[in-house]
């Protein structure tokens, strides 16, 4: 009579193994999957550790997700400015757009996180710098740098959203006489709400504005 061989036990990796960088690439695994499911314990099984191996690095999953989204704002790169404040904000404003567009799980959890880390001050800084080139200062400055970011934010997890939806349709409008003609007028721009295109149509509004401010800083 044969025996069954029965399926050799699972090892764990040894704790010594295990880098702050390692666990940060699966929490990053995990999280793009779903952020909500983002657990240590999430973390540790990409890792096949143990979540007390991790504790080690994180104490808390609080500390791992601090570090992950201080990790993603370190992959915004500041470019050297080029003389024309209009299109240094421009290209500021796209690029922290493209940075929240290629990490769409991490967006809601940069909105709700008011210290999402050390790598948020060079983007800030940035930002600044370029609007003191325009003579805009002080809560001028603190004003229109979080415009920009809130349209960002306000624009990637619309984006993000129709995307996990993934709802391409046209939205559905009653074009009738007595109904909503203004909306039916419009149903095919509609469908394109959130497009690269409309967000530049909507900067631009933005930065001529702020155009306008910095060339006559009288209150509106």
């Amino acid at each position: 009579m044969s025996k069954i061989e029965s399926a050799p036990p699972r090892t764990r990796r040894p704790r010594s193994s295990l880098t702050v960088e390692g666990i940060l690439d699966a929490a990053e695994l995990v999280a793009s999957q779903g952020f909500t499911a983002l657990t240590v314990r999430a973390v540790a099984t990409e890792l096949e550790s143990s979540p007390m191996a991790l504790y080690r690095y994180f104490t808390t999953k609080d500390e791992l997700v601090d570090a992950l989204l201080n990790r993603v704002l370190g992959r915004f790169v500041v470019l050297p400015e080029t003389g024309d404040w209009i299109a240094d904000l421009r290209r500021f404003a796209v690029d922290h757009r493209r940075l929240l567009s290629e990490h769409p799980w991490a967006i809601n959890a940069l909105t709700l996180n008011p210290n999402p880390g050390p790598n948020a001050l060079p983007i800030g800084e940035a930002a600044l710098r370029i609007l003191r080139g325009a003579g805009i200062s002080g809560d001028d400055a603190v004003a229109t740098f979080s415009g920009i970011i809130a349209l960002n934010y306000g624009w990637s997890s619309f984006v993000a959203g129709k995307q996990l939806a993934d709802d391409d349709s046209p939205m559905p409008v009653t074009t009738g006489p007595h109904t909503h003609p203004l909306t039916g007028d419009v149903a095919e721009a509609m469908s394109r709400y959130g497009s690269d295109d409309q967000y530049d149509t909507v900067l631009g509004q933005l930065l001529a504005g702020i155009a306008q401010r910095a060339g006559d800083p009288s209150p509106a």
